[in-house]
């Protein structure tokens, strides 16, 4: 299968939504907390991206929108350009945190314009890659506003795996030179004790309940299931809620 000149998509599995994800808007008082922007590919048009939302939102108070494009990312702005949405957002919203989730589409080559393109693998892509990073979060966070890098998850296909491994990497590094900036990481989340794969494993949804098993990802390897978006979500809240309480909006 082919990962140069097209969209990688991401977008097929269950919990994935077609195009830009919903606005959301508080129906009861205005929020008192920060605001809060979480952006990405399907895995925030999805189903973490909507339980992150809602439990930002209704359990911790915070003004949260959300925008999540599938099949979409920094490789391909031909097909969807963040650069120009995350530009709009910000003046638009003016958000004291933004949370991106990004990078399985963009394993493939990166489209640099008028027919030229950095295959994947191809000396420079790397460097041009960490650019295109950096570029998307000082978009995100101009005046150094608070930055979160959720970062992918293991994938069971083998090649796809380790490719994600690579812009992993690349988000690693990046973010820690940034001011007020957190990369989050995810990918033992979902694994064994010895850093397999894992489709099912036990969960514990809460501390008064028992673990059961729980199927955490979809069928393809690649997307979470329901259940598998609320143990990356509980972690994600682990990492920034600290943060977020001590930003004043």
């Amino acid at each position: 299968m082919a990962l140069t000149r097209r969209a990688f998509s991401i977008g097929a599995a269950s919990l994935a939504t077609a195009g830009l994800s919903r606005e959301a808007r508080a129906e009861d008082e205005p929020p008192a907390g920060p605001k809060v922007l979480l952006a990405g590919d399907s895995m925030i048009a999805g189903g973490f991206g909507m339980f992150l939302e809602r439990t930002l939102r209704k359990t911790h108070g915070h003004d949260v929108v959300r925008r999540g494009r599938s099949s979409s990312g920094m490789a391909r702005p031909d097909f969807f350009n963040w650069t120009k949405e995350s530009t709009r957002l910000v003046d638009e919203r003016k958000p004291d945190a933004t949370l991106l989730m990004f990078g399985g589409n963009d394993v493939q080559g990166l489209y640099m314009g008028k027919g030229e393109w950095i295959r994947w693998g191809e000396e420079g892509w790397r460097e041009e890659y960490a650019r295109r990073v950096n570029a998307l979060a000082d978009t995100f966070a101009p005046d150094g506003q608070q930055l979160f890098w959720v970062g992918l998850p293991i994938m069971r296909p083998e090649k796809f795996r380790n490719r994600c491994k690579v812009v992993n990497t690349i988000f690693r590094a990046e973010m820690a030179l940034r001011r007020n900036a957190l990369f989050i990481e995810t990918w033992d989340l979902l694994t064994d004790d010895e850093g397999a794969y894992l489709d099912k494993m036990m969960v514990q949804v809460s501390q008064d309940a028992k673990p059961k098993m729980m199927r955490v990802r979809a069928h393809d390897g690649i997307h979470l299931s329901a259940d598998g978006a609320g143990v990356v979500k509980r972690h994600v809240l682990e990492a920034m809620l600290p943060i977020l309480d001590g930003i004043k909006p």
